[in-house]
């Protein structure tokens, strides 16, 4: 998708502001009927949009992940856990698209975020 394309998919009045070469930030939008504090897009001039990833306030966390899991099946999971931070994180491999969603427990803050990339793996080539 071109730079193009992202911006009137996002619609009118929504600011995308360029934050480095390639990387685009867009703040308070929606993504269907969910609110997404921030969305980050990263585009290449030739390839188009290459990254995209979601912040999610940490209530919608539970909705979100039923919604993958609902559309992707069961993801890998795993749990970081170090002195000051915790991290769970869940990732499904479509065949098209790499989904990874993290959620972030560290300072006494929660973050919750989604991303998405193109898949370098087709898991029917294992």
């Amino acid at each position: 998708m071109p730079l193009e394309q992202l911006t009137s998919h996002l619609g009118d009045g929504q600011q995308l502001t360029q934050e480095a070469s390639g990387r685009y930030v867009a703040r308070d939008v929606l993504l269907d009927r969910l609110p997404v504090s921030q969305a980050i897009f990263e585009v290449d001039s030739e390839k188009g949009l290459t990254n995209l990833a979601y912040e999610f306030a940490i209530d919608d966390m539970t909705e979100v992940l039923a919604g993958l899991r609902a559309r992707h099946g069961q993801p890998l999971s795993t749990n970081v856990e170090h002195s000051s931070r915790n991290e769970q994180i869940w990732v499904w491999n479509t065949g098209d698209d790499l989904i990874t969603a993290v959620k972030k427990d560290a300072n006494e803050q929660q973050n919750f975020l989604i991303s998405y990339r193109p898949s370098r793996l087709r898991p029917e080539s294992l």
